[in-house]
């Protein structure tokens, strides 16, 4: 029974090894990167390895354990390391990204729930498996994991102090889209984007601005509504750079890293939207190796509204951490 403990478990750990390659593959092919550009000190390498390690080291203390082990809750321990790859694959064909989304969250519940039982195994004497116990724990770590985020987000402060001397420059400031309404006027938010905007180019931190946002048929995208607003400012057209095609930040932040960071050898850029989204949007310039400060707009929220915009930027910065998705 021993060895065929050990095999069991030795098998479920080469299976979390690859499931961690897999995952990993996941998160940078989704940020159009290849495998050769892997850092262990991005923040999404970080915890998802320290999971990994977590599982492995009880694995290990579980296979030099001499007490035994029920053939039931080997086999489930072996299905659940199993079903982690297979899901992954699954979740990864997705087309839709709302179904995407749902499948991302079920895997993670997966390896949450697989890392809580390989160590409350361990600790146990009869070696069962107490479903509802261990959903209770993943409840539990998850809502402490969604708190810590949720804090990094809602507290996140912006780089602005570190320009008020006028000594600190970056190669560029770039404007992230916002809503337009009536096809040719900017929105609150995105008014506030570019009076930011104009604010970093009118004391020289930038002496250029790309203008991100793509747009609904037949009518003016984001990016072309803040470049008519900011020649209304006085701003000479040839400083403002359009990107007129992107859906999200993360099409946005990967045309700055493609078509101007690393083709033109820029040392730094400024990242200017709202408070709320700035933690999300500096997390994605970091794990791009993209060095970017970034300026808060002045857009005015009710306590709600920046409640509810933190909470969604908060689930969609774990998403953006494990698996690489904008």
């Amino acid at each position: 029974m021993t060895k065929s403990k050990n095999f069991i478990l030795f098998l479920s750990v080469i299976v979390l090894v690859f499931n961690e390659f897999l995952l990993t593959y996941t998160r940078y092919t989704n940020q159009n990167l290849m495998l050769e550009d892997y850092s262990i000190y991005k923040t999404g390498n970080i915890i998802s390895l320290a999971i990994l390690l977590v599982c492995v080291v009880f694995f290990l203390l579980n296979m030099f354990s001499k007490t035994g082990f029920r053939k039931g809750t080997l086999y489930i321990i072996l299905v659940l390391a199993a079903a982690q790859p297979g899901f992954l694959f699954f979740s990864n064909s997705l087309q839709n990204k709302d179904y995407k989304i749902f499948a991302y969250v079920i895997y993670l519940i997966l390896r949450l729930f697989l890392m809580i039982t390989v160590i409350l195994v361990y600790f146990s004497a009869s070696k069962k498996i107490h479903v509802l116990n261990n959903l209770g724990y993943v409840l539990l770590i998850s809502v402490l994991f969604v708190g810590f985020s949720f804090y990094k987000v809602y507290y996140y402060t912006d780089d602005s102090s570190k320009y008020e001397n006028g000594k600190r420059k970056a190669d560029a400031g770039v404007i992230l889209g916002a809503a337009v309404w009536g096809g040719n006027r900017p929105s609150p938010v995105l008014r506030e984007r570019i009076n930011k905007g104009f604010e970093i180019f009118e004391k020289k931190y930038v002496d250029k601005l790309i203008l991100t946002g793509g747009g609904s048929p037949n009518e003016l995208t984001e990016a072309e509504v803040s470049k008519n607003e900011l020649i209304k400012y006085g701003i000479d057209p040839r400083k403002l750079i359009i990107e007129s095609k992107s859906n999200s930040t993360n099409e946005q932040i990967l045309f700055v890293r493609d078509k101007y960071y690393k083709r033109f050898g820029y040392k730094a850029v400024i990242i200017v939207s709202d408070h709320f989204h700035l933690f999300r949007s500096s997390e994605m310039c970091s794990f791009n190796s993209i060095n970017a400060d970034t300026f808060s707009s002045d857009t005015p929220l009710s306590p709600e509204s920046n409640f509810n915009f933190c909470l969604k930027e908060t689930f969609a910065v774990i998403l953006f951490w494990f698996f690489g998705l904008g």
